[in-house]
């Protein structure tokens, strides 16, 4: 099947005038109160697509700023505005007239901001910025920065409480221990959070999701402010990998907040409901949203480019049925764990194109930007059969590109339960420590960052893979031996030869991301004072992670980190490159900051003299290590 659509793919390519090299990128679409137009935020494409819901035509492009690039967009309650944020690692909020595309006002933000939402009064803008782990808040109408508020991490979407008392981020990843504990009845709980702001003080707290929860990204409230519902997968990182079927990895999830319960112990937290089927995944949930009276949730389903849409008045009855039941017994009831929860209350549409990411609704249609396929798919909210709109020509997909279509399609998964980027989002990690069977069961590992791994051979903890690709094979013309046996025994499925290509040039593409840590792009003060220290032979860090191939040996070493479950004593030297994104730390992700790390970790004599250190010594030497 997958030969036949990469025939049809290049099929489409040779046809002239159909096709472009640059793609579009649909990441987040706004409306205007009428719903008569929406604004489509063309990522990769670097632009805003204005579109007639009327004729459902592009009536104008807003080219932005060269270099620019945009993750999200919301509008102003006049319509007069439209507020772009983006930028990467030079995070920037742009205030945008509609009409002409002009940039009235500039605004500096953090690292990678994301998501982006305006006060019901209409005096505050609120924008999370994935990278810095932070909320910044700003006045309006003179877009002037007001604070900084702190969250938990890779914050990327954010909604504002109907009163304008609070604002809830998700937080994408966990950010605790991974590591198992040695006594087998103790628990083990790793989560990503959802961190509530008081906007009248600035404090935080968290609301803590079921065990497992993670890959937060899309997040929405009703119209009437009661509810607030984030997308998300659920890892069983519990269990050892020897199936899939039935979520026995991951499900897929919308946790649910009642907003009148925030200031209670719970945070306002409800439930989590799993909207897969018994036998069939709705893998990598994004973005969400409901009808205009909150009568029915419509969630975009990335890793299978499907609609679902969801009865809410059904849904909360039948929670407020187990919510009796829990009372009535003493007991808390999850439905975390049922994937017959929603039966009858669901309905799941497969959409045409690949990777269907955000969703909004726009009078009596429903609108999906389809990020790969540089389309919309459009849908009446009562027949729900999709109509395609164009946000230009036919994109070519380079091996690059469709390697990473491949690497976020779970329908190459058994049952679609899940694509490699479950548990690799960005082709990084999620967090958690696994349990798979490349090394045997029974010694989980935490999740690593796949970045530079085509160049920083071996790719698993224990060596048990000399490379990303088979050794000593011309990998122009072969396939790739991690890769094929992901497919294997994680996707449960046959590895297809072009499409494990295809990866291998995806993977082999990624560049690191400047770290947060530096200062215009420069190492600070404090972090040139490591450079030196981490270069000390005495202290011995560059002996293992020597800085001319990429911050590691790509050896095994002992550093007396072997733990109740390990069968070996030895690990891969990771690169540092990055390692301020891959918390937790060590092959058992048993510290969550690089501090802790070297101020409590038992080390063997690779590490040198790092004992000797005092404590601002270890900060400049955790300041340099961060920034690479």
């Amino acid at each position: 099947m997958y030969r036949i659509l990469l025939v049809l793919i290049t099929m489409l390519v040779s046809l002239p005038g159909l096709v472009a090299e640059k793609y579009k990128g649909p990441s987040a679409i706004c409306t205007t109160r009428d719903g008569g137009t929406i604004y489509v935020v063309n990522r990769d494409a670097h632009e805003i697509a204005v579109l007639s819901t009327a004729r459902d035509r592009i009536i104008r492009t807003l080219t932005l700023e060269e270099g620019f690039l945009p993750e999200s967009a919301v509008l102003s309650a006049d319509g007069r505005t439209l507020y772009v944020v983006g930028g990467a690692h030079r995070g920037r909020v742009l205030a945008v007239e509609p009409a002409t595309g002009n940039v009235t006002k500039t605004a500096a933000a953090g690292h990678t901001p994301m998501g982006v939402a305006i006060s019901p009064d209409g005096t505050k803008l609120f924008v999370c910025n994935q990278f810095t782990a932070d909320v910044s808040e700003y006045s309006l109408p003179d877009l002037e920065l007001t604070r900084t508020i702190s969250v938990v991490r890779e914050p990327r979407a954010l909604v504002v409480t109907k009163d304008g008392k609070y604002v809830l981020v998700a937080n994408a990843i966990p950010l605790m221990p991974g590591n198992f504990p040695e006594d087998p009845d103790a628990d083990i709980y790793v989560a990503a959070e959802i961190s509530v702001i008081n906007v009248e003080t600035g404090e935080t707290k968290s609301i803590y999701l079921p065990n497992g929860s993670g890959a937060l990204h899309g997040m929405c409230i009703t119209p009437d402010g009661r509810y607030v519902y984030v997308t998300e997968i659920i890892a069983r990182f519990l269990l050892p990998t020897t199936q899939v079927e039935r979520g026995w990895m991951n499900t897929a999830a919308i946790a649910i907040i009642d907003t009148t319960k925030l200031e209670e112990e719970c945070g306002g937290y409800v439930n989590a409901v799993l909207i897969d089927d018994v036998d069939l995944g709705a893998a990598n949930p994004w973005g969400i949203t409901t009808s205009a009276e909150g009568n029915t949730i419509y969630v975009a389903v990335a890793g299978t480019s499907e609609l679902i849409t969801i009865d809410a008045v059904a849904m909360h009855r039948k929670l407020d049925e187990h919510a009796e039941a829990r009372d009535g017994a003493g007991l808390r009831v999850e439905v975390s764990d049922d994937l017959a929860f929603l039966a009858g209350m669901k309905r799941r549409i497969r959409l045409p194109g690949k990777g269907a990411r955000p969703v909004a609704v726009a009078g009596n249609s429903i609108y999906v930007g389809m990020y790969f396929s540089d389309t919309l798919q459009k849908l009446d909210t009562t027949q729900l059969r999709p109509t395609e709109v164009a946000l230009g020509p036919r994109p070519v997909w380079t091996p690059e590109r469709r390697g990473e279509i491949w690497w976020n399609d779970a329908t190459l998964c058994f049952q679609h339960w899940q694509s490699c980027a479950s548990c690799h989002p960005d082709a990084r990690m999620d967090g958690y420590n696994w349990d798979l069977l490349n090394d045997g069961m029974g010694n989980p590992k935490n999740a690593k960052s796949l970045l530079l791994s085509h160049k920083t051979p071996p790719t698993m903890w224990e060596s048990v893979r000399d490379n990303l690709e088979i050794n000593g094979w011309d990998t122009e013309t072969q396939g790739i031996e991690c890769i094929r046996t992901g497919f294997k025994w994680i996707l449960f499925t046959e590895p297809d030869e072009e499409i494990s290509k295809d990866i291998d040039a995806y993977l082999a593409s990624l560049q690191p991301a400047p770290s947060p840590y530096l200062v215009d792009g420069e190492l600070s003060e404090r972090a040139r004072r490591g450079k030196i220290l981490f270069e000390d032979p005495r202290i011995g860090c560059a002996v293992c992670h020597p800085a001319d191939t990429y911050f590691t040996d790509m050896k095994m070493h002992d550093v007396n980190s072997r733990a109740y479950f390990d069968r070996t004593s030895y690990f891969d030297t990771p690169t540092l490159i990055e390692v301020w994104r891959t918390s937790p730390y060590l092959h058992d992700g048993r510290y969550v900051n690089m501090r802790d790390l070297f101020s409590h970790g038992i080390h063997g004599d690779t590490l040198g003299d790092v004992g000797s250190l005092t404590d601002d010594q270890l900060d400049d030497l955790v300041e340099y290590i961060m920034s690479l």
